[in-house]
């Protein structure tokens, strides 16, 4: 059963195509990649799906319902939730982690006791493997790695099905990168939470995805389980990205 359905899905600006007939889909418990370079079209497909960028043409669909219509965007608001590249221009400076955090349940949960907020805004910073001392630090006081902990806390705040995750590991350096990558992959088994991983990182890929949709100037060129596709890709544009990040396997020419 599909939870996310992306069907045709084709952007344009001025005269350059951005997308062009892209489809695929998301179901419930699933992590599917996006991978392309810069340029591809992977943060436009982000920014549709979200709501920030309309289409020109094709269908989202989100548990079957049209999310051209109003009354499913605004349900999907809730279910369906995103962490972007840069966590610092994400946070507002001025605000403290527990307002930044209280922001979205303020949305969902006016009408939330303050003991009961307190309580969760403690259980968010635990899930993602942060202390409570920090809810009253802004974040500058933070590291980068902290602070995108505090948005996927924040993203997990009205407890979503899927996360759409924009290259959210690109602004850390590689040791904490591995440490988000094993949070993520925790919060996954534990919750059973979706993710859509927008990457150009095959690597990063071949840790958390079981499925893949590669995109190349605006279009899927390959896709499919991510084992299959590592061991055999089918595309000459998949091949390049993969030289570039992984050891030369028996189908790379030498």
């Amino acid at each position: 059963m599909s939870m996310l359905s992306v069907e045709g899905l084709s952007k344009r600006y001025k005269d350059h195509r951005v997308l062009d007939d892209v489809s695929f889909e998301i179901a419930p418990g699933e992590i599917v990649g996006l991978v392309g370079q810069s340029g591809s079209g992977k943060s436009t497909i982000a920014r549709c799906i979200l709501g920030l960028e309309r289409p020109d043409s094709g269908l989202l669909q989100w548990h079957k319902a049209s999310l051209a219509d109003r009354a499913v965007r605004r349900k999907a608001r809730r279910g369906m939730q995103a962490v972007f590249q840069d966590p610092r221009s994400s946070l507002n400076p001025r605000w403290t982690i527990r307002q930044l955090l209280s922001e979205p349940l303020d949305n969902w949960l006016p009408k939330e006791r303050p003991a009961a907020r307190s309580i969760r805004l403690r259980g968010l910073l635990d899930r993602v493997a942060l202390t409570a001392d920090l809810l009253d630090r802004h974040p500058h006081e933070l590291s980068t790695g902290q602070c995108q902990r505090v948005c996927v806390a924040r993203a997990l705040a009205p407890e979503p099905d899927l996360l759409v995750l924009d290259e959210p590991l690109s602004a850390l350096d590689v040791s904490v990168q591995a440490r988000l990558i094993a949070l993520l992959l925790d919060l996954h088994r534990s919750s059973g939470i979706s993710y859509l991983l927008i990457t150009h990182d095959f690597a990063v890929v071949a840790d958390i995805c079981k499925r893949i949709v590669v995109l190349d100037q605006g279009r899927v060129v390959e896709s499919g389980n991510v084992d299959a596709i590592l061991a055999a890709p089918s595309s000459s544009h998949t091949k390049a990205l993969l030289r570039d990040v992984l050891p030369m396997p028996e189908w790379a020419p030498v």
